[in-house]
């Protein structure tokens, strides 16, 4: 067994230069936590604003249209567009209807 005591390899560091280095990181982290206190104060009072609730509105209706599958938009439109088609069809088809049934009593 080795009894012998051996010297730190590390230097030891100023007593001053200790406490500069806490009180830095103090000061640091007071400045941090103070920064996040503003942001989240104006963030409340920024949504209880009339113009605040209005984007509020507009990104909740952005992330339902950007949420809802592309396909899906797709074929609400192409139905939409397959009925109008329908319905004009039907109305012609009525129009024609009425003029042959005109020719043919005179």
């Amino acid at each position: 067994m080795d009894t012998e005591k051996k010297p730190d390899e590390t230097p030891k560091q100023d007593i001053g230069e200790l406490v500069g280095d806490l009180v830095v990181s103090g000061v640091t982290v007071l400045a941090n936590t103070a920064a996040k206190a503003v942001v989240k104060r104006v963030r409340k009072s920024a949504a209880k604003s009339a113009p605040g609730k209005a984007v509020a509105k507009v990104v909740k209706k952005a992330k339902k249209s950007a949420a809802a599958p592309k396909g899906a938009k797709s074929k609400k439109k192409k139905a939409k567009k397959a009925g109008a088609k329908k319905s004009a069809d039907k109305k012609r088809m009525k129009k024609s209807a009425k003029k042959k049934s005109k020719k043919s009593k005179r």
